[in-house]
């Protein structure tokens, strides 16, 4: 997903019940959880957590038919050691869809002053449909066992682990987006949750914070940082409203046209570059930093192909499976796990796939077990933000092309392509029926023929397994007067910030 990106909305999604600190006693003054804090249309902050003041704005749930009533979003907010009320607000736009950007701030406030600078505040949101906002829709209505029934029947292992894998994947799709279409009888505004519709709320954020501070909320302008999914979100509040960028860093971009179209094609450009990467610097660690180390590169690679190839063609039954105690088989599905997942953050990750690929090879390949199976565990925000998003522009909708997708994702990476199709979920989407107005929905491509309030600056890794860096270059020519910025690395997120750019 995004991208989107299920190990990134995993990591970042908070529960709603965060709680007090553990060294501290609760302040009875201080909000810790939302549902403790009253919905406002103005922007009132109640302290919360400790550290933060947090707000639920009352935004429309449809900007151009106001009589269809309202919904909250959830915003938190650190102040830098040296921010004073008049000081910007940098709002930290979360990856998925899906994920939390509550979340995102309270595990990152320690960072964001020395990245940023302590002269700003810096806030983040649960867009609507994600954690402590509203519209939060469960597709399968408490209904656990309907739930872990779907998983099965759908997350049948990669794409082409049989004959017919990929149409049953394919056929049983469907069940998916019946439910939810189901479920939205009783949740009516459920799948308004689409991306155009999170970025009027940014600019409703902006003006209500101008407004506190007793400036034009017409001038205000928004001050910003994006990461992957979240890159969408400002490259289409930059399409919508182009005259209220500040300062915008979009890091680790995804094509927004393939995101809206369901394509999400892009994504495995550079996957085999960074898998290669893995083989390069494990030799070049040496045997004491990297466990899977060979005398050279290329039998490091030999050597992980051959257990590629033995795991295709032979699974490994496990008896017992560590504390559960349950059998289990771990199959070539899994391993093909270990890799997607790992290079999302390579070079935190490489060394726990050297230590895993290690034992592997010395018979005891526990370690990979139940990891495919884990991949259905997300909640429903994810899919259900980007199958609204997409529904009247799917190109993945047909079988013919679903197997034209699956077809061009094994070519471009032997390591990831036939794993990519079921990860990133796009058959998900195919029978849903969100029947959205247009004002929510994006009509057009997204970028302009003039520029924004401030040029916005795209950052890419030189090679990056998600958000490769040929979709920073293209969305980059959608704005004009925007740069983007390289990093020599490998990897998904960078947090690449310039001070004099901000300033």
């Amino acid at each position: 997903m995004g991208v989107t990106m299920k190990r990134l909305v995993n990591a970042l999604i908070l529960f709603a019940g965060l709680g007090c600190k553990a060294e501290s006693r609760c302040d009875p003054g201080v909000a810790y959880g939302f549902d403790n804090i009253q919905p406002s249309a103005n922007l009132t902050w109640t302290s919360c957590f400790d550290d933060f003041t947090c707000s639920r704005l009352e935004v429309p749930l449809d900007y151009s038919n106001r009589s269809l009533g309202t919904t909250s979003v959830a915003f938190i907010k650190l102040a830098g050691k040296n921010a004073t009320v008049e000081s910007p607000s940098i709002v930290i736009i979360p990856g998925g869809p899906g994920g939390s950007g509550v979340g995102l701030l309270f595990s990152y406030q320690a960072l964001l002053g020395p990245i940023f600078g302590e002269q700003y505040n810096f806030v983040s949101f649960d867009p609507r449909g994600v954690n402590n906002s509203g519209l939060g829709l469960d597709c399968f209505s408490g209904n656990v066992e309907a739930r872990l029934a779907f998983n099965r029947v759908y997350s049948t292992g990669v794409t082409n682990v049989s004959s017919t894998s990929l149409e049953e994947q394919y056929y049983s799709s469907s069940i998916y987006g019946e439910w939810c279409n189901d479920a939205v009888e009783n949740e009516p505004y459920g799948y308004y949750v689409t991306t155009p519709a999170v970025a009027h709320d940014l600019l409703t954020f902006i003006e209500a914070e101008a407004e506190v501070a007793g400036q034009s909320p017409s001038d205000a302008k928004l001050w910003s940082y994006g990461v992957s999914y979240g890159t969408v979100i400002g490259t289409t509040f930059a399409s919508m409203f182009p005259d209220r960028i500040g300062r915008m860093i979009l890091d680790g971009i995804l094509n927004a046209d393939q995101y809206y179209d369901n394509g999400w094609s892009d994504s495995v450009d550079q996957m085999d570059e960074a898998m290669e990467k893995f083989s390069s610097f494990c030799h070049s660690a040496g045997p004491e930093k990297c466990s899977f180390w060979g005398p050279t590169p290329a039998n490091i690679t030999a050597r992980i192909d051959g257990i590629i190839y033995q795991l295709q063609d032979h699974p490994v039954p496990l008896s017992r499976v560590r504390d559960r105690g349950l059998p289990t088989l771990v199959t070539y599905s899994d391993l093909k796990t270990l890799f997607v997942n790992t290079i999302y953050t390579p070079l935190a990750s490489f060394p726990g796939m050297a230590d895993i690929l290690h034992q592997i090879e010395n018979g005891n390949a526990s370690a990979l077990a139940g990891m495919f199976e884990r991949l259905g565990s997300e909640p429903d925000a994810g899919r259900v933000i980007r199958c609204a998003d997409s529904y009247r522009r799917n190109k993945v909708a047909t079988i013919e092309e679903f197997k034209s997708f699956v077809e061009y994702t094994v070519s471009k990476s032997k390591y990831i392509g036939d794993i990519w199709p079921i990860y990133a979920e796009t058959l998900a989407c195919r029978s849903f029926q969100p029947q959205l107005p247009d004002s929510i929905v994006a009509q057009d491509p997204i970028g302009l023929d003039r520029p924004t309030s401030f040029p916005i600056l795209f950052t890419s890794n030189t090679i990056d397994p998600i958000t490769p860096l040929a979709s920073a270059r293209k969305m980059s020519s959608r704005f004009p007067g925007s740069v983007v910025l390289l990093q020599e690395a490998v990897g998904v997120s960078r947090y690449l910030i310039f001070y004099n750019y901000l300033e």
